[in-house]
């Protein structure tokens, strides 16, 4: 499996005055596995070691982070445990499942100050959401996120050939129409799978087989996980109300399926949580789900002018799910039916959630759409100086965008992208470059070079 965080693993690796590092994500996106990959190959293959401690598992170590904060102190035992020694000039240490142990998170900052010679890498999930649960150290850790399998690595893993096309797409000539369509059948697949890697490690053994057998496999999996998930809910709800979570995670993919047309509408309040109702009453449950990168928030501007924030409020935004494939799951709809689109697998709502999901694994940041009197763009991106509209059309034929044609009008972007099931084309008349959607998280990654 090729992972896009591996890269970013090595550069840290390589980079001047590193502190330890602060791998954070949802539960499920792969942080064990990447971990454990880097230090194979990247200590391990070298003549360095690997040192793997889960701290979810390994609670006889918990005392002793509680009676030292000496680094050194704490190498000595942990070799005391491991039964080898650990090389602090050339190994890599990982915590893994640090949320499990208060005094592990605060060690860090110790690390960083006495001990910086040695490669320490901290990985969890529904950090800082814990009740009395420590806060990083600021300034004396680096952090790094994690999210579900892009489309480019779900095609990488399942059909290199066509990644390889992907990867060399420049926006400057279209695909060639057989990989073009090749590209919309894996997308369609995608749509059902989403990202999580053992839903997408699942499918692979049944890939070129019986896709029946492989959508029932891969529907138990996302059930399974979505039980995961909720469990943890109750586990790590701090001092936010559990029920109430399950009540705003429940409304995210109702909400986006109740959209009539094609745009996602804003986030409603009302009746979310029973006999409460406004934003107040969300508040707490929303930024647990947001802080838990199971949710992924798309702020409503007014106006297209810098800086974007101010044209922001706190109560106007999108929510979407972190994983289409996870939206379909609650939703409960057929994979059959998805893979076959009779059920619209292109339908506005599950495209908006897909490019929502690779704009923010491309950015990590919160997102921006647009809405001015009745138009209204779907996202707005930021290129130096410039800011770009960005429409979804879920339609397989090009229909005109009004809401589109209005931006342009009004602000005379250097840039406009409509993001549709066509190839590549400009429209010189209009001022927009029409881009295959399935390149949206790549045209996230350029506007930001």
């Amino acid at each position: 499996m090729k992972r896009e965080v591996l890269g970013n693993l090595q550069r840290w690796k390589e980079s001047s005055g590193r502190k330890p590092l602060v791998l954070k994500g949802a539960r499920q996106v792969g942080k064990t596995w990447a971990l454990q990959e880097f230090g194979r190959f990247q200590y391990e293959a070298t003549g360095a070691h690997f040192h793997y401690i889960d701290l979810r598992a390994a609670k006889d170590l918990h005392p002793v982070f509680e009676e030292t904060s000496d680094p050194h102190q704490i190498i000595r035992l942990i070799q005391f445990r491991l039964k080898r020694p650990i090389d602090t000039g050339r190994d890599l240490l990982v915590f893994d499942e640090i949320q499990e142990c208060n005094h592990a998170i605060t060690s860090l900052k110790y690390f960083e100050q006495d001990l910086p010679e040695l490669d320490v890498i901290a990985a969890g999930s529904h950090l800082g959401l814990m009740k009395n649960q420590e806060a990083f150290p600021v300034g004396k850790v680096n952090f790094l996120h994690m999210f579900p399998m892009s489309f480019s690595e779900f095609v990488a893993e399942l059909e290199p050939e066509a990644n390889e096309f992907l990867q060399a797409f420049q926006f400057d000539a279209p695909f060639p129409t057989i990989v073009h369509e090749r590209l919309l059948e894996l997308l369609t697949v995608y749509l059902f799978t989403g990202g999580l890697p053992e839903v997408v490690v699942s499918l692979s053994p049944l890939w070129r087989g019986s896709m029946h057998e492989a959508v029932r496999l891969v529907r138990d999996v996302q059930t399974e996980l979505v039980l995961g998930y909720r469990a943890d809910f109750a586990k790590y709800s701090g001092i936010v109300n559990a029920n109430h979570i399950n009540y705003v995670f429940d409304s995210l993919p109702a909400q986006l399926s109740s959209a009539q047309d094609e745009s996602v509408r804003k986030f409603q309040f009302k009746q979310v949580i029973p006999n409460r109702n406004g934003f107040d009453a969300i508040r707490g449950p929303l930024s647990w789900l947001l802080e838990s990168r199971l949710c992924v928030r798309s702020n409503i501007a007014e106006r297209a002018d810098h800086p974007l924030r101010s044209y922001c409020s706190a109560n106007r935004f999108k929510a979407f799910l972190f994983d289409v494939g996870i939206l379909n799951c609650l939703l409960d709809i057929p994979g059959e039916a998805i893979l076959a689109e009779t059920v619209g697998a292109y339908k506005g709502f599950i495209l908006e959630n897909f490019v929502a999901q690779e704009l923010f694994a491309a950015t990590n940041a919160e997102l921006v759409s647009w809405q001015e009197g009745t138009a209204e763009l779907e996202f707005l991106a930021v290129h130096g100086e410039d800011i770009v509209p960005v429409e979804v059309k879920s339609a397989a034929r090009s229909r005109r965008s009004k809401s589109l044609d209005a931006y342009i009008a009004r602000y005379h972007p250097a840039q406009a992208f409509k993001l549709t099931r066509q190839n590549l084309g400009v429209n010189h008349a209009r001022g927009f470059t029409t881009v295959p959607v399935y390149c949206a998280g790549k045209l996230a990654r350029q506007l930001q070079s």
